[in-house]
């Protein structure tokens, strides 16, 4: 004898109104009392979306439907079963008469015999997609108004480092704070993520990436690729921030490299532009061009490359001359200055103006003034990536680099060659070596 089912569903645990899963069970347990029929098995997904059926209980139904187990399935309304219209129809029409299932609902009459009962099946079903797709861009409006006041988007993925207060809607620093700060410190220290995810007790180096990268640190938040100012308390300061944003970028060149030598990654021929690196020659080393160097396939730029190999000590010595005289005569007025406080200005009068336009398109609405919004809000997001580029170029061009590129150079003499490598790299993009030529690209500070 096949049994008697009742599936139940709420797209979140906490719902209670509406359709909360109580509200279902009274439903269906009054209409089976009037008729004296005995629900043998209940199956209840909490906290499902009704938009797919990858859910474990309305699988765990369906498999009983088609193991010839299930007789009736009562639902409290159809979409209870799905949101979506071909996954209600094909349901209805296919999976369920298939298996022998009739389907009671205790809101709608659900019958499949003639073409019109099949059309007020196909029209409910689209009603309830339509629902779903009003209801998800409500909330995603909804959400946006709310982000772009500075509040958090919710209790879920609240970012390493803080807690989520439901009173107040904002992000607040945790206990892990001062453990996001020394992921920031150690890794500005030449440590990598990997290093540093061991030294903290992160699981992984992928998740120190995130840490880092995340601008919630900074008292921002992201949505769907764009930036807002959030009320939440900054836990990182942002010079320390895009500077290891910059260091980031720049270890991805593996301009990073360290080792025994002074000048590692800092090396390009002049005559084929591939990189340069030191090479073993007897009781010396030579600096010699990729090119010439077999063993790499993907860094050789031209086979035929000439250069010459030049002694290390020899192109060495010719960097420390230029280096010095570079820090004799460089200036702070060689910094440039930064737009940011410009470009934030620019912001807000476009939201002020876009605010404006809003106001008059609700009282008249127009496509032309559509088509303004749109620009202005385009040329927003235009300029809040100018601002992050400002801010970057801003922290990494402060006057504290200059200070301890001045202060390693009074003891140069007495620094490892590993030391006077990463001091290089606070001011050298490139040392080109063409023959016995050597030229420095200092990079702008």
């Amino acid at each position: 004898m096949k049994l008697n089912a009742a599936y139940l569903r709420v797209s979140t645990e906490a719902q209670t109104e509406k359709y909360g899963l109580d509200v279902q069970r009274d439903k269906i347990g009054d209409y089976c009392q009037r008729h004296k029929i005995k629900i043998d098995r209940w199956y209840t997904d909490g906290g499902y979306s009704g938009s797919k059926l990858e859910r474990p209980e309305i699988q765990r139904l369906l498999d009983d439907c088609k193991k010839g187990e299930i007789g009736t399935i009562y639902v409290y309304k159809l979409d209870r079963l799905s949101r979506d219209t071909v996954d209600t129809l094909n349901l209805i029409n296919k999976v369920f008469p298939d298996c022998g299932v009739n389907v009671v609902s205790m809101t709608e009459e659900i019958r499949t015999v003639s073409p019109m009962d099949k059309v007020t099946i196909t029209m409910n079903a689209a009603m309830n997609q339509y629902e779903r797709e009003v209801m998800r861009m409500r909330m995603s409006a909804g959400m946006l108004e709310r982000i772009k006041k500075g509040y958090w988007m919710g209790g879920g993925r609240v970012p390493f480092g803080y807690y989520y207060d439901r009173n107040d809607g904002i992000l607040h620093p945790s206990d892990e704070a001062e453990k996001v700060r020394e992921a920031y410190r150690l890794y500005l220290d030449g440590y990598s993520c990997e290093r540093i995810s061991k030294i903290l007790g992160f699981k992984g180096d992928r998740i120190v990436t995130q840490i880092l990268k995340r601008k919630s640190n900074i008292g921002l938040i992201e949505y769907r690729g764009e930036v807002y100012q959030g009320k939440h308390e900054p836990i990182v300061d942002e010079k320390l921030f895009y500077e290891v944003q910059k260091m980031m970028k720049k270890r991805t060149t593996n301009a990073h490299v360290t080792d025994n030598h002074m000048l590692t990654g800092l090396c390009f021929c002049g005559v084929c532009g591939a990189r340069m690196r030191y090479q073993k020659w007897g009781k010396y080393h030579k600096i010699v061009c990729y090119s010439q160097y077999k063993n790499k396939e993907y860094m050789i730029r031209d086979r035929n490359c000439d250069n010459d190999k030049a002694f290390a000590t020899e192109v060495e010595s010719g960097v420390e001359a230029l280096f010095m005289e570079f820090v004799a005569n460089v200036d702070e007025g060689r910094q440039e200055k930064s737009n940011a406080d410009f470009v934030e200005s620019e912001i807000a009068k476009a939201n002020t103006k876009i605010k404006k336009l809003y106001n008059i398109y609700i009282e008249n609405e127009s496509e032309n003034l559509m088509e303004m919004i749109k620009a202005e809000e385009s040329r927003v997001k235009e300029l809040k990536k100018q601002l992050e580029a400002e801010k970057e170029k801003a922290y990494s061009s402060t006057a504290d680099k200059l200070d301890e590129i001045r202060r390693m150079s009074d003891v140069w003499d007495s620094l490892k060659d590993s030391e006077k490598n990463r001091v290089l790299k606070l001011c050298v993009e490139k040392v080109i070596i063409t023959h016995s030529r050597i030229d420095i690209h200092f990079a702008p500070l």
